[in-house]
């Protein structure tokens, strides 16, 4: 609702008009997120009624905040620029909705960041757009889930080595087996993630792979607007809702029929206004400008420049490196940014531990040829926890049948 006093704007907005020019914004139940004038830095600049003003002050007024703004000075160049009316306030009240659902959800969803930190990292990612879903901090919970879990199956195959008996239920058995799988993918998980500060999946999560949709975005036109041809005169105004950097004075631009030199350009809020006037000549040795712009690759950050890691290539190529040459060690550790004896200590526990746990078994049950197997599993095994104590990584014999399976996702080694 417009007054001779000032604006309604809805959601409890209201534009009044001040001495000299000014502007009173109120707001106390939304938060508009301008920035105040600090010493240089100026305010943000704020568009009403095709009159821009600066954000000089801020004073607290109910939930919300009163604001003071001043017109804009010519000499400052408009940087982070709003528009004050309707439908802008509209869209701001929908964000801080969702903002506020989304940390409802968040609190919600806390119990279940063990189990939804599983998800693959696209399907996270996907959540943290749509509801704020914590990614990162679900991939740390879930990690720390699966190494407490494999822990227990850890610990379990320690007690029976040791001639106890088994505290795990028989349905969770396997818990023996697979926990230090379980260990050593949660390191893994919780290394990637510290690296890219992204969340990474679980290969427990494949199956919520399910929820994953693509999403199609619309791109934004980018191609200038005629605000005024004058044929007469020999005048054509454009307006670009991007800078056109390619237009300069150096060249001309073809237009019904005609060639037009560019004579000046003005930033007016979110766009770019160029005027152009008609020239005789033809382009000859100067540049042929166009209307459409330029085609310019779409700013992407580096970590999203290449889609995540597959955490299943990385935790298997792992578990297999772990029983691999000292060299092929060395080389995944630089790829994963570990110390490569923590891969020998990975890959000895578990044939130390199941040589020992199968060794009274098979002795009794079994030919020669698995006591003979598990005494080689035990004599390895301690060589190698002796050479992690000792400060070199060391291999396994099984580890050059495993070789040919995962040396070409190893990457290259440096120069020698």
């Amino acid at each position: 609702m417009t007054s001779g006093h000032g604006e309604d704007l809805g959601n409890g907005v209201y534009v009044s008009p001040a001495a000299d020019g000014q502007l009173v914004v109120t707001s106390p139940r939304l938060h508009l997120g301008w920035r105040v004038a600090r010493g240089r830095v100026p305010g943000t600049a704020v568009v009403w009624r095709d009159q821009p003003f600066e954000v000089v002050a801020r004073t607290p007024a109910g939930t919300g905040h009163r604001w003071d703004l001043h017109p804009w000075q010519d000499a400052a160049a408009m940087r982070n620029v709003v528009s004050l009316d309707s439908a802008t306030v509209a869209a701001t009240a929908v964000r801080a909705i969702a903002e506020r659902r989304g940390a409802r959800n968040r609190l919600g969803t806390m119990v279940l960041l063990p189990f939804l930190g599983l998800a693959p990292a696209t399907v996270q990612k996907r959540w943290e757009g749509d509801w704020f879903f914590p990614a990162e901090a679900a991939t740390w919970v879930s990690a720390a889930a699966e190494i407490l879990g494999g822990g227990v199956g850890l610990v379990q195959s320690l007690v029976m080595v040791a001639g106890g008996e088994g505290f795990l239920p028989p349905v969770l058995r396997f818990m023996t087996v697979v926990g230090p799988l379980l260990i050593l993918e949660a390191i893994v998980r919780m290394i990637l993630a510290a690296s890219d500060q992204e969340p990474v999946g679980s290969v427990l999560g494949l199956p919520l792979a399910l929820f994953e949709k693509k999403v199609a975005f619309a791109v934004p036109a980018t191609d200038p607007e005629v605000r005024l041809f004058d044929d007469d005169r020999g005048v054509l105004e454009l307006v670009s809702p991007v800078h056109r950097v390619d237009w300069g004075h150096d060249g001309l631009l073809p237009y019904r029929e005609g060639w037009y030199r560019l004579e000046s350009s003005d930033h007016e809020g979110r766009s770019w206004t160029y005027r152009f006037a008609r020239s005789d000549g033809e382009p000859g040795d100067l540049r042929v400008l166009r209307l459409r712009p330029p085609v310019a690759a779409v700013f992407v950050a580096p970590r999203e420049a290449s889609p995540p890691p597959s955490i299943l290539k990385t935790t298997l190529v792992t578990a297999a490196v772990t029983l691999g040459p000292r060299e092929d060690q060395e080389r995944w550790a630089a790829h994963l940014n570990v110390n490569p004896r923590w891969l020998t200590l990975a890959g000895a526990v578990p044939e130390l531990v199941g040589g020992l746990t199968n060794l009274g078994r098979d002795a009794t049950i079994a030919g020669p040829l698995l006591v003979v197997l598990d005494v080689f599993l035990i004599l390895e095994g301690s060589l190698r926890l002796l050479s992690v104590l000792g400060g070199c990584p060391m291999g396994s014999v099984f580890g050059w049948v495993l070789r040919p399976l995962y040396r070409s996702s190893l990457p290259p080694s440096g120069p020698v």
